[in-house]
């Protein structure tokens, strides 16, 4: 699971990288309103720079358990029953990954010809987040699971980036 803790960490960074960028671009946006000039292409971009963000931030949070949820009645459950609930939950995961990858890849494949229209980048770059996401999750479900039956707990303190 090393090699996972820096998977984890490279996919944090990245993140982090993305919602910099994006923090920086909607910054920007609201700077021009003040200015002559103003910058068509901030709305677009900080829109695919958030999407990217949530696809590397998202299979992270759900190793460290840090998505929302109820939970009232997996606490009221015995310790081995608590594990089965989330490998549940996990396997549910899993399975809405791989029909989310392959809509996913027939979305993406829409994206050929078309162009982003203030951007011009290829929108199979923007549509391939959520093939992205999907492989993510599904690996990251795999992983969460084992974590839960090698006795390792989430991870909930904030890591060092």
């Amino acid at each position: 699971m090393k090699m996972m803790n820096r998977v984890d960490k490279i996919l944090g960074i990245i993140s982090v990288l993305f919602f910099s960028a994006l923090l920086i671009v909607v910054v920007t946006q609201i700077l021009s309103r003040y200015f002559p000039y103003q910058f068509t292409w901030t709305e677009e971009l900080s829109r695919y720079l958030f999407v990217y963000s949530m696809v590397t931030a998202a299979p992270v949070a759900l190793r460290k358990s840090e998505f929302i949820t109820v939970d009232m009645m997996p606490t009221s459950l015995s310790k081995n029953a608590e594990r089965i609930y989330e490998s549940v939950i996990a396997v549910f995961i899993m399975v809405f990954s791989i029909f989310l990858f392959i809509y996913g890849i027939q979305f993406t494949s829409l994206g050929v010809d078309f162009y982003a229209p203030t951007l011009g980048v290829d929108m199979v770059y923007i549509y391939a987040s959520i093939p992205i996401l999907a492989l993510l999750l599904f690996v990251y479900s795999i992983v969460y699971i084992i974590d839960r039956y090698q006795k390792n707990e989430p991870r909930n303190e904030v890591d060092d980036i």
